[in-house]
């Protein structure tokens, strides 16, 4: 009789460990579709050497961001314009955009593949357009101009991908643009000063 009660109480306790692996896995899973991991959503960009040449407007910050939201890899070329922006009315149409962007960078040949849109980041205020510049011997590249204005000053960011520059990656420039690190930097570079 001992012997029937140890076989039942060992079935039981196998029951009772595989409904808790079976909770605990449903848990997990829940788990993971609602509470994605931190680098799954937020973009970390770290300082980059500058890459180009010096010009007249000499050099910027360069930034990355690769792996999570940020795909195979995402990189911000930003640089103060002072006096180069319209006081009036700052970076109001493409053809501003146009003007004070930083586009030829990376290329002499480019054409925009759409109009363009405001953006505001913080302090500063402007449009967004996306390029295409063709390079030779190599395929094209889209490229994000983000020309904003802090009074008579321009704040231009150049934004290119490993892929294409896509809407998310575009919010995620953004929402970089606006963080406390390149606001502290356009209010020590621009017309606040």
């Amino acid at each position: 009789m001992l012997g029937l009660r140890q076989t039942k109480l060992r079935a039981g306790l196998i029951i009772l460990g595989l409904a808790a692996v079976s909770i605990a896995a449903g848990a997990t899973a829940i788990m993971h579709v609602h509470a994605p991991a931190m680098s799954e959503t937020t973009a970390v960009w770290s300082q980059e050497a500058w890459p180009f040449p010096i010009d007249q407007w000499g050099t910027g910050q360069a930034f990355g961001c690769s792996g999570g939201p940020c795909g195979a890899g995402l990189h911000l070329y930003l640089r103060a314009k002072i006096g180069f922006c319209r006081c009036a009315t700052g970076v109001s149409d493409d053809d501003e955009i146009d003007r004070v962007g930083d586009t030829e960078l990376l290329g002499s040949k480019y054409e925009p593949l759409a109009p363009g849109h405001s953006v505001d980041a913080g302090v500063l205020t402007g449009r967004a357009r996306v390029f295409k510049v063709e390079r030779a011997f190599r395929s094209s590249l889209p490229v994000l101009t983000v020309a904003l204005a802090n009074r008579c000053d321009a704040v231009v960011a150049t934004v290119i991908s490993d892929s294409d520059v896509l809407p998310k990656q575009e919010r995620m420039a953004v929402d970089f643009l606006r963080s406390d690190l390149v606001q502290r930097w356009a209010d020590t570079n621009t017309g606040s000063n």
